[in-house]
């Protein structure tokens, strides 16, 4: 099977986005980090682009996501990253085809070993990034 085959449409990501964030700002571990965002419409269509981006579509207008600049002030801790890598990979069993599932499992894990690194581990050390 190709990542061809394995990759999720646009019309999936957007499924998936939606049916996360249904999840995740309802968790009562997790609701807080998204209480700022106002329009949660516009919000998840950002973060079904970055995933689309991130899996090789490609996208007239792509998003300028700051990663680091949008996560480092939120004071994440690993077992916040630990419950988010959870409720994503539940939701992506529930929302796709196992070979898709996986296949951006395997892309949620890269961008969360990056977040783990540059977030967490900075905050751990005391380092300030503005």
């Amino acid at each position: 099977m190709s990542d061809q085959d394995n990759t999720p449409s646009r019309d999936e990501i957007a499924k998936v986005v939606h049916a996360f964030y249904k999840k995740v700002i309802q968790h009562p571990q997790l609701g807080h980090f998204f209480e700022h965002i106002n329009d949660f419409t516009e919000h998840e269509k950002r973060i079904a682009d970055f995933w689309w981006i991130s899996m090789g579509g490609k996208l007239e207008q792509a998003p300028k996501i700051d990663m680091t600049g949008k996560h480092f002030p939120l004071g994440i801790k690993q077992a916040d990253l630990e419950t988010w890598l959870a409720l994503f990979s539940e939701t992506l069993g529930e929302e796709l085809a196992q070979n898709k599932a996986l296949f951006w499992m395997d892309k949620v894990m890269l961008i969360a070993a990056r977040l783990k690194q540059i977030v967490i581990d900075n905050q751990a050390l005391g380092v300030q990034i503005k």
